[in-house]
């Protein structure tokens, strides 16, 4: 699922893209204390609420900013909070006992089972769906450690950090921003659970602008996991995306838009193409 040859393949591509259109200077994290970047108000959006536009006219943040509405998460939602813990944990879990020195069979043979902490809500389905994306994300690190181990003598940590805490209050983000992954040369990854969609990009913008603030050095380098289909059959596709300037202006517009709604108190109409799995589906049409 992960694998340093995979991501240094896909990162030669992405660099000639940046080498063909590189980022405008302003448009830097950095530069969060001047336009375009500083934000009218600091309302500490999170970068899921800015990048995720399932609801197009986002009642759904006026209902749970404003209304106070709180709702329990949809089937997809929730399974995808699932896929995402197993391979946090699976990454984890390996660079945790591959770091204490353990040979990879011992690892696998102390890890292995440790997706059973993970909350699958008492659905057996869910459980095998996630023991599926743990093992299989699990194998994969171990199986390029002891590939390593083979060709070098010698192994190095996991690719990637899970769960990398940063904060974007600077930007009107979040003090206490996740992104889900952060790997070698600053590669910002996102996972997702279910079919791609275009604003997907938008999470990796919020990142990457959030860590340019707080370290000012460029993150332009993106991936988005995709994780579709049933227990039975599973498809997984990684997509590499640059973050260049366009996608920038675009997760900036976005922040602002939002920021005059709420404080301008604009409550905005229901989404003409309103999807009955939306958790807000209800509320919205009472």
């Amino acid at each position: 699922m992960l694998s340093r040859r995979l991501m240094l393949r896909l990162v030669r591509r992405i660099y000639s893209w940046s080498r063909a259109d590189p980022v405008d200077e302003e448009l830097r994290g950095w530069n969060w204390d001047k336009p375009p970047l500083k934000p009218r108000a600091y309302l500490d959006l999170g970068v899921w609420e800015v990048a995720s536009k399932y609801c197009g006219t986002r009642r759904d943040l006026w209902l749970r900013r404003k209304m106070g509405v709180s709702v329990e998460p949809s089937e997809s939602m929730a399974k995808g909070r699932m896929v995402h813990e197993a391979i946090t944990t699976a990454l984890r879990e390996a660079g945790r006992y591959l770091s204490n020195g353990l040979d990879v069979w011992s690892v696998y043979e102390a890890a292995k089972e440790k997706w059973r902490r993970i909350d699958t809500g008492g659905s057996r389905e869910n459980a095998r769906l996630v023991e599926k994306i743990y093992k299989s994300t699990l194998l994969s690190i171990l199986g390029e450690a002891a590939y390593e181990e083979a060709l070098y003598g010698s192994r190095r940590p996991p690719l990637a950090i899970s769960e990398y805490r940063v904060d974007g209050s600077n930007l009107g983000l979040a003090p206490n921003l996740s992104a889900d992954l952060v790997a070698e040369g600053g590669v910002i990854v996102d996972i997702k659970y279910g079919a791609p969609r275009e604003f997907h990009k938008l999470s990796l913008v919020g990142y990457a602008l959030a860590l340019e603030s707080e370290y000012e050095v460029p993150y332009d380098y993106g991936m988005l996991i995709y994780i579709q289909g049933s227990v039975e059959s599973i498809k997984i596709n990684v997509k590499p995306i640059y973050i260049n300037s366009y996608l920038r202006r675009h997760f900036i517009e976005e922040r602002d838009e939002i920021i005059d709604m709420l404080i301008e108190d604009r409550e905005p109409p229901r989404d003409s193409a309103c999807n009955p799995s939306c958790p807000f589906y209800k509320v919205c049409n009472k």
